[in-house]
């Protein structure tokens, strides 16, 4: 599927990439195939400059970090499948643009089919979507989609969302938007939640299904209860996690029993359950759906909703009985590549657990198995407990629990194992927090001042710290240990 840590799978994708450029040279020379040559205009002097700026290119990329292999683990950076390579390389060379069904047809098609097997994904049996370049950006259309329906209100989101909530309900004119404080789970507080809802007509809340910072997931249930008490729009952040909903679904997109999943908590499994309730959704195949960055999706369970944003421009919507996403987005030009990037991937490896699933399995059972083995070291303990497969940590001071002896303490490690260091045996991140929020998480935490709180972050969002009985998880901590047992 991918090509591997040490490019195991180099000579599948070589082999494949030979007989695409063989097949697109001559579907090329296909078209009008009377036409004669026009000849190489490539001079020498070209040739040359290609050469030198190619060289330079191959300098650059070998100082690029190793997102690709187990020992990174810092952010959402992963190995992009073989597919989506192919997918992309193959329709990039001809350029499609999805803003209107002339520009690209087939890729058009291809997107049609993925934003339904999008739709079966998250339990939409009717609605509508389309791909976006980002989560960020199909977070401002579902918004101006429901502002432009309903007319006002306020809007809710918890303190831990994505920082574009904030700046989306400025460039729309959201007068009234409120960070709603999190509990220890890192969750949306339904209770301060509701006593806000009670003092504001209400526009939308937004629950994540998968936080930026921990990957916490919202409790949907009682969201949903306030949904039908309030009447609002419930958006689902999914940005992150809505992938994770694969490891529940069989083939035919049904939600299979949780034994017959490897879905450990009862918690996720529910909420997970229960994205079909939303109203719509934010969801990025370039987070758990494999892709490469630069795919993003919205979805909209009322497909009446898009009408809302619709935009029409003569010299452009041509074939009117077709689709014609560019209509219903904000974007406007946008790669038809990436649509066959997503086709070609979901053909391979759907979205269920058959497929995808699979591989987000994997990725949930790291965080796990970090998570019970953090619980049983001598120098490190758990900040929160993964509702995903983001873990945080801290150095442990068990004794006192001192905040800035502990955040001083992690940052050392920080420095140790981070881009930092140049020879850093693995690469973290680091997960900074008010300390307001650093009580609720762990009420022991003792602060003399207001500074904030540190610990280590942990993204495990590649299959391959779970292969060979968690061999590089095991690696890692075992370097946490020995570093820790030297400060």
């Amino acid at each position: 599927m991918f090509i591997g840590p040490k490019a195991e799978n180099t000579e599948l994708l070589r082999s494949h990439i030979n007989r695409l450029l063989e097949h697109h040279a001559e579907w090329r020379q296909s078209y009008h195939p009377d036409d004669k040559p026009l000849g190489s205009s490539l001079t020498d002097g070209f040739k040359a400059k290609l050469e030198s700026a190619f060289n330079e290119l191959l300098s650059r990329h070998d100082k690029n970090l190793p997102y690709f292999h187990p020992r990174y683990n810092a952010q959402m950076l992963k190995d992009p499948p073989i597919t989506a390579i192919l997918g992309y390389l193959a329709f990039m060379m001809s350029n499609p643009n999805n803003h209107a069904y002339e520009g690209g047809p087939v890729t058009t098609d291809m997107e049609m089919e993925v934003t339904r097997t999008l739709l079966d994904l998250c339990g939409y049996m009717d609605g509508w979507g389309h791909l976006a370049s980002g989560g960020s950006l199909a977070n401002l259309e579902a918004l101006w989609a429901v502002r432009e329906k309903y007319k006002g209100g306020g809007v809710y989101f918890s303190e831990v969302s994505h920082y574009s909530w904030k700046r989306i309900c400025n460039i729309l004119g959201i007068q009234y938007f409120t960070e709603v404080p999190v509990d220890e789970n890192f969750r949306i507080d339904l209770d301060l939640l509701e006593k806000d809802l009670k003092k504001k007509k209400t526009l939308m809340v937004i629950g994540n299904i998968g936080s930026t910072g921990t990957g916490s997931v919202d409790d949907l249930e009682g969201l949903l209860l306030l949904k039908d008490r309030y009447g609002f729009h419930l958006h689902l952040d999914a940005a992150y996690g809505g992938f994770a909903r694969s490891c529940i679904l069989d083939k035919h997109y049904e939600v299979m029993p949780q034994g017959s999943t490897g879905i450990k908590s009862v918690h996720l499994y529910r909420q997970l359950e229960l994205i079909a309730e939303s109203d719509s959704i934010t969801i990025d195949p370039h987070k758990h759906g494999l892709l490469p960055y630069g795919a993003g999706a919205v979805l909209y369970k009322d497909q009446n909703l898009r009408d809302m944003i619709l935009n029409t421009a003569p010299y452009t919507y041509h074939q009117l009985d077709k689709p014609n996403i560019g209509m219903f987005s904000l974007e406007g030009s946008r790669p038809g590549a990436m649509a066959a990037a997503c086709w070609l991937t979901y053909k391979v490896m759907p979205p269920n657990s058959k497929g995808v699933g699979v591989i987000v399995q994997k990725c949930l059972d790291q965080a796990d198995y970090f998570h019970r083995s953090i619980e049983k070291s001598d120098y490190l303990a758990n900040f929160n407990k993964p509702d995903l497969d983001i873990n945080t940590f801290y150095f442990r001071d068990d004794e006192y629990m001192r905040a800035h002896v502990i955040s001083k303490k992690t940052l050392e490690i920080y420095h140790e194992f981070s881009v930092e260091n140049p020879d850093a045996p693995f690469i973290l991140s680091k997960f900074v927090t008010p300390p307001h929020i650093a009580k609720r998480a762990h009420r022991g935490l003792r602060f003399d001042d207001k500074e904030n709180f540190t610990a280590m972050r942990a993204v495990f969002m590649k299959p391959w710290g779970e292969m060979k009985n968690y061999y590089y998880l095991r690696m890692l901590l075992d370097s946490l240990n020995e570093f820790c047992a030297k400060l």
